[in-house]
């Protein structure tokens, strides 16, 4: 009767501990989104995930960390991520995505890959006309750029 609850328990015990090895895989509850930004600033993306013990971000399919220009603020505790990029112009059209990695059972998620894109200055007015008001004031009109 003993040696039976003492199996018992061990038996417990070891579903126990191979439930905890079983963990679902991450989950992205917010994923990051595409951003556009004006020429000479900074993006920013976040992500948060469910779940894992790891968080990283992958540029062009390899890990942020390749890029140390890049600045990314990781919080596994709270499953946050954020990437910040700066000199935008050598990351216009790479895809960024946001991992949450399960390193015991060797899984990861992966969110769908987002973009910067820059917004530059707008075209210049097209027909300007300036007509005197009085000597302190001139109006001006102009046409939107063709195209």
């Amino acid at each position: 009767l003993i040696w039976g609850r003492l199996m018992d328990s061990v038996t417990i015990c070891l579903l126990l501990a191979v439930l905890q090895a079983i963990r679902a895989a991450p989950v992205i509850l917010v994923p990051p989104v595409n951003t556009t930004v004006c020429i000479n600033s900074t993006a920013t993306f976040t992500c948060t995930i469910d779940g894992g013990d790891a968080l990283t971000w992958i540029v062009n399919d390899n890990s942020s960390s390749t890029f140390p220009e890049l600045k990314a603020d990781v919080n596994v505790v709270s499953g946050m991520a954020e990437l910040s990029v700066p000199g935008l112009e050598k990351f216009v059209d790479i895809p960024f995505l946001c991992r949450g990695i399960d390193t015991v059972n060797v899984v990861f998620t992966d969110s769908d890959p987002v973009y910067v894109r820059l917004q530059g200055p707008p075209s210049p007015p097209f027909n300007l006309t300036a007509t005197p008001l009085n000597e302190a004031s001139i109006k001006l009109t102009w046409s939107v750029p063709p195209g």
